[in-house]
């Protein structure tokens, strides 16, 4: 029989059903009887209960830990997690563990566990799914009708049920009941799991408006996501700012902050007279993939062109 560990973090699938602040608690028992009629072993831990909100890469790095250390005695691993930042977690652990065979499902809920018409008891059951599945593998993201690739969601709703979508790349499988039908079957992997086990947070995100005023750069900042308008076009009153913080030694990725299309710097000449500089285009990444992908290969790499071959390899 399959053995799953599931490992609980907190969220709004483990809030109370209540009309005041939900904060969440303990849910692990509502868990287990949920899935109880589907044919797994089940162990579960909970490193922490937290609002999503709260999460950072300190607790990511617990999760992946827990992953790296109990690998050998599982068959998958499912997450329960808050929505705010489930998709960054996401795609940290899709950085961190490498080529990973055994599935690792996140997943979590618009409403509370116990909530009327609750969307919890259906995401959790079908994370249980997938992670038996056997065509399933590597960091995914199971939500809604939906299985998705961790490094290409994002949450796009608030209050939907249907928060999460797929961007630039189709979902990995649908729900029909409880039939997967996989549309996108995610790439084979060569080689063996390998893990990751730092991430470097210097790391700033700028998200441009018009305006004529530069971003201000921590002194210990090592690299910069500038998400620039469009394909990735960087204001001509910014050259000075760009320059500088190159001479400074800080790595730069250019994005975009448009949802769907990805960047491409050599469209316009407001993007290509950047390419002529020592600047990363992230193409089609989800912002949440170009942070974690940044902050992994920052702690590996020595010299940008050591960064860069990590951060697009």
């Amino acid at each position: 029989m399959a053995k799953i560990l599931l490992i609980t973090t907190g969220g709004t699938i483990a809030c109370p059903n209540t009309d005041k602040a939900r904060t969440p608690e303990n849910a692990q028992s509502a868990f287990l009887e949920c899935i109880s009629d589907i044919k797994c072993a089940v162990d579960i831990i909970e490193p922490f209960c937290l609002d999503s909100t709260n999460i950072t890469p300190g607790h990511i790095l617990q999760i992946a830990k827990i992953i790296r250390e109990s690998c050998g005695n599982y068959d998958g691993f499912v997450i329960t997690h808050g929505t705010d930042t489930l998709a960054y977690t996401a795609a940290v652990l899709s950085c961190l563990v490498e080529n990973s065979r055994k599935p690792i499902v996140l997943t979590g809920s618009m409403k509370p566990f116990s909530a009327d018409n609750s969307d919890a008891p259906n995401n959790l059951r079908n994370a249980f799914l997938f992670a038996l599945n056997k065509n399933a593998h590597g960091v995914s993201v199971v939500f809604g009708r939906f299985a998705y690739d961790a490094t290409h969601v994002s949450k796009i709703h608030t209050t939907a049920i249907n928060a999460f979508e797929s961007v630039n790349f189709p979902p990995l499988a649908s729900f029909e009941r409880e039939r997967i039908v996989f549309t996108e079957p995610k790439a084979e992997y060569s080689g063996n799991v390998r893990f990751h086990e730092r991430l470097d947070e210097r790391v700033e995100v700028f998200f441009l408006v018009p305006k004529t005023l530069p971003p201000v750069i921590r002194q210990d900042t090592r690299a910069v996501i500038i998400l620039g308008f469009g394909t990735g076009g960087l204001p001509e009153y910014l050259n000075g700012f760009f320059s500088d913080i190159i001479s400074r030694g800080i790595y730069v990725i250019m994005s975009t902050q448009v949802l769907r299309g990805g960047s491409n710097l050599s469209l316009y000449e407001v993007g290509s007279r950047i390419t002529r500089l020592p600047v990363i285009d992230a193409g089609k990444m989800t912002v949440e993939y170009t942070l974690a992908k940044a902050m992994v290969s920052l702690s590996e790499a020595d010299s940008f062109e050591q960064f860069k071959m990590l951060f697009l390899s």
